[in-house]
């Protein structure tokens, strides 16, 4: 009988997906800054520890998971070897608190949701069963994301100053960073699922991928495509290569579609605009930008939470003009953060992660796994575009996954 074969403590976290987005939530635990997440993970992790598991190292073998720790760490040292004891200041005059920003992420978006992959991975493999219920219960969680977003269509009470939907974030894309794999999650469960569960899978499907559509992500829109194109591809490969042609054509026609439905749009006319400010000519600066970054930082990259400082700083030098937009969190690619974040070995140990998570999509005994590398795959492919991980429940995202996957 296994350790987690009964009792609350398999349900909690299952369950716990619910809170990804109450990060929002925030306070000081002894002077310590803390989210609501981050709270309950310590209580969770004290019943944990109540109920006397025994973490046999040798069972595990996940190095790629102790080298992104460990990359991670290295992130933190980077930027205390790198910065002195005075804050550096940002081109406003503002201050940019370096090493404090390190430490917070690395509290919140590395040991928090690792914490939760390990008790996450302990209960999945001792009760399988658990992995439908936490993926339910975080298409929940977007389900209800989604019903803030469509308020706020309805209404016309945006947060975001060009009038996307966004939910309770400052960004439409922080919500369809986390939709995204939602969408595919509930539109393939749905097909594979009868009774109640399916009416629950339908619902939120329609109010995620609906959401999705108002966010007006187009990164969101290819990955989630892919998703569903990968998905379709590999039912229909093993069954008949006459009907895997068929629906390539088909695909290839509703992709054709979808970007045709978008001509005329002021958002696409604004995509193709390179000469201007635009999406377009905001990211292609920064990949260079970036590419600066990394030809200065090649190893052991520039440090942790870092990029929002170093961007301005080099910004002139990289282009030889001022950017179009000063002000920049991310790098817009997952793999380009990954490398500037935690340097060569966290760009080494994410795509390691990814590799051996992808596996299950050759399986076919577990459709809860094979969906969660469905999941995992839209969130790679957002990646090339825009930056999943480095936030707070897109990191919890994640490492779900990871602890169904690995």
């Amino acid at each position: 009988m296994s350790r987690f074969s009964g009792g609350i403590f398999p349900r909690l976290i299952a369950l716990f997906p619910l809170l990804f987005s109450f990060y929002l939530f925030r306070g000081t635990f002894f002077g310590v800054p803390v989210t609501l997440p981050e709270l309950v993970l310590g209580g969770l992790a004290l019943l944990f520890i109540f109920q006397g598991y025994e973490w046999r190292l040798r069972d595990w073998k996940l190095w790629p998971v102790i080298l992104f720790l460990a990359a991670a760490v290295i992130g933190v040292v980077v930027v205390f070897v790198g910065t002195d004891s005075v804050v550096p200041s940002m081109m406003d005059g503002t201050e940019f608190p370096a090493r404090i920003k390190a430490l917070g992420i690395l509290k919140g978006w590395v040991l928090a949701p690792l914490l939760f992959f390990v008790m996450a991975r302990m209960v999945f493999r001792d009760k399988p069963s658990m992995i439908s219920w936490a993926l339910r219960a975080l298409l929940l969680s977007g389900a209800c994301l989604s019903l803030l977003a469509l308020g706020q269509v309805i209404t016309g009470d945006y947060l975001t100053p060009d009038l996307r939907a966004s939910g309770p974030f400052e960004s439409a894309n922080y919500l369809a960073l986390y939709l995204g794999p939602l969408v595919v999650y509930g539109g393939m469960a749905f097909l594979r699922q009868a009774g109640a569960k399916r009416i629950f899978l339908g619902i939120g499907f329609v109010l995620c991928a609906a959401a999705l559509f108002f966010t007006k992500s187009y990164a969101a829109w290819v990955a989630v495509f892919a998703g569903f194109s990968l998905a379709l591809l590999l039912w229909m490969r093993r069954r008949n290569r006459k009907w895997f042609w068929l629906t390539f054509a088909s695909l290839f026609i509703l992709g054709a579609g979808l970007v045709l439905s978008q001509l005329g749009t002021d958002k696409f006319a604004q995509f193709l605009e390179f000469s201007e400010r635009s999406s377009s000519s905001v990211r292609i600066q920064i990949y260079e930008i970036s590419a600066t970054l990394l030809k200065e930082h090649p190893v052991l990259g520039i440090g942790l939470g870092q990029f929002e400082q170093q961007y301005q700083e080099v910004a002139v030098s990289a282009l030889g003009r001022g950017p179009f937009e000063w002000n920049m969190l991310h790098p817009h690619n997952i793999f380009l953060a990954f490398w500037l974040n935690m340097g060569l070995l966290g760009l080494v140990s994410f795509i390691w992660l990814c590799g051996k998570a992808f596996l299950w999509l050759t399986e076919e005994d577990s459709k809860e796994r094979h969906l969660a590398a469905l999941m995992l795959v839209v969130i790679v492919v957002h990646g090339f575009f825009d930056t999943p991980y480095f936030k707070n429940d897109l990191a919890f995202q994640f490492w779900l996954l990871m602890a169904m996957l690995l």
